[in-house]
Parts: C-alpha cells; structure tokens; sequence
C-alpha cells in the first residue's frame, strides 16, 4: 500500500512536468520552420517547426493498488499550422511556412491547473508530515 506522502510526490512530479512541456510551447511559439513534403520530411538544410508538446497523466499502480500518477510527455497533433511567410528564406513556393501549433490560452490554463494541483499536492505532504509529528510526539 503506497503511503499519501509517496502518492503526493508523484502528483508534485507530475504538475512539474505538466509546467515544463507549457513552458516548452510558449517558449517557442514564435518559431517557424520549413513546410514538411508529403512524407513528413522537412527538405535538407531548412529548420524544421518546433514540435509542441502535451502531457498525458496515467495512473500509477503498486499491485493492485493505486499507487499516484504518472505523467509522459505527448506530442501535440497536428504538430504545425500553415502561415503566409513568403520573405522567409525557408518558405515554400506558395510562401508558406509551418508554425507550431501551439495555443497560448490553452496553455495559460494548463500553466493554472498545474499551480493548483501542485497546491493540492503540497497540502497533502504538510498534512501528511504533521499527522506523522502528531504520532510521535503522542505520549502512551
């Protein structure tokens, strides 16, 4: 059986990393890159488009028990929009140019509910140390 202070790390692990992949996007949002071929292939020598990044949170398991969460980096699909750029030296023969697709309201939420999960983790270690202090200052 997984203890409330070990679940309460794996949420404060994973929040981080729900921060990391938002700050990742916003970071750079304004980057732009080559337009794929059909293939997917960005042609020799242009950049290619930052690809954003989600985080998915699973269950973690001990046995049978629930045991806290796990939280793996996803990729963000489809990975880029199309812009008009055509003074780009990388843009296409149409001027177009692939920009991440990355949403900055969405990630102001995700950057939001982290903090507050985060919170809610921290909550959970204070009381989970003070419930332990409380048990070993008690006197038979």
């Amino acid at each position: 059986m997984a203890s409330p202070l070990d679940i309460a790390v794996t949420g404060l692990t994973a929040q981080t990393r729900r921060v990391e992949a938002s700050a990742s996007n916003v970071a750079n949002v304004r980057s732009r890159g080559a337009m794929p071929d059909a293939a997917g292939a960005v042609p020799e020598g242009k950049p290619a488009a930052y690809q954003p990044v989600g985080v998915a949170q699973s269950e973690q398991r001990l046995g049978a028990d629930a045991a806290g969460t796990r939280a793996t980096f996803t990729p963000i699909t489809p990975a880029y929009l199309a812009e008009y750029e055509p003074e780009a030296d990388y843009a296409d023969a149409q001027g177009m140019v692939a920009a991440p697709n990355v949403d900055l309201a969405r990630e102001a939420v995700n950057q939001i509910a982290a903090g507050r999960a985060y919170a809610a983790n921290i909550a959970v270690t204070r009381t989970a140390d003070e419930m332990q202090k409380s048990l070993l200052d008690s006197k038979v």
